[in-house]
């Protein structure tokens, strides 16, 4: 009886999310059961042009996983992991209820709170890339992709300083409790990295550097925009040579990145 009453009150709620407009309400309504699947949660703690595009491609193809897009959710409330499951609900179907699933979370105003970051159903993977690399592919981006403001060193320096900033200060409350990736070490030791993560998350079968693309896989807001994340295989890029980022610039980056490193790479 009370199973029956809790069920009524979240199909009540969902018909007034549905009657909003709310993706979430539609979802719950279509299967009500959603709310009551017990999932683990992988999150991407990254930024822009790290690499977390491929990686999150590499993790989604896993049986063990669901998900390989950015979802651009906070995960503040419990009701935020609700629409993680909704999304990826619309994106998969029944198949999302796997034993774990995925986003990957790059900036500041998706925040995490400590209650989710440090639960014990969430895995955190941080992914951090070297300054002088990214700044010059934001920069790319911006310019292939005709982005307002990607083209300004300042602002996108702010971006990555502010970022890894925050990333260290999630590392700090998790005290070790995560695996760091190093981004160029994805590409330089791919399978050592891919073989130390799949261990750490307890996954039945090997990560792979050939990975499925999906119905998103680059689209603008959804991730990498460019078509080497179409090719379904990790490979090394020619990075953006002609951009110059003013000395500056670089050495503010490059001290937040050496602060973020510090932290990441501290002994718990």
């Amino acid at each position: 009886m009370r199973r029956y009453s809790l069920l009524q009150k979240t199909i009540g709620v969902a018909s007034k999310l549905y009657g909003m407009g709310s993706n979430l309400g539609r979802v719950l309504i279509e299967n009500p059961k959603c709310l009551t699947y017990k999932s683990d949660y992988v999150f991407i703690l990254s930024h822009m042009r790290s690499r977390s595009s491929v990686l999150s491609h590499i993790l989604g193809s896993n049986d063990d996983i669901c998900g390989y897009r950015e979802l651009h959710h906070s995960y503040r409330i419990p009701l935020d992991l609700l629409k993680l499951k909704s999304d990826l609900y619309q994106d998969f179907g029944s198949e999302f209820r796997r034993k774990m699933l995925l986003d990957k979370v790059l900036h500041n105003n998706n925040g995490i709170s400590r209650s989710i970051l440090t639960a014990d159903t969430t895995r955190i993977v941080f992914l951090v890339r070297e300054p002088e690399s990214t700044l010059k592919s934001i920069v790319m981006m911006g310019i292939q992709n005709n982005i307002p403001g990607y083209d300004n060193v300042q602002y996108i320096t702010s971006y990555y300083c502010q970022r890894v900033e925050q990333l260290a200060k999630y590392a700090e409350i998790l005290k070790g409790n995560y695996f760091f990736i190093a981004s160029d070490r994805l590409l330089e030791e791919a399978e050592e990295v891919l073989d130390g993560l799949g261990a750490w998350l307890g996954l039945q079968t090997a990560l792979s550097p050939y990975y499925k693309t999906f119905d998103r896989t680059g689209t603008p807001v959804a991730g990498d925009p460019s078509d080497n994340i179409k090719s379904g295989k990790l490979i090394k890029t020619k990075g953006a040579p002609d951009i110059e980022i003013p000395p500056e610039y670089l050495n503010r980056a490059r001290e937040a990145y050496k602060k973020c490193i510090a932290v990441l790479t501290r002994n718990p």
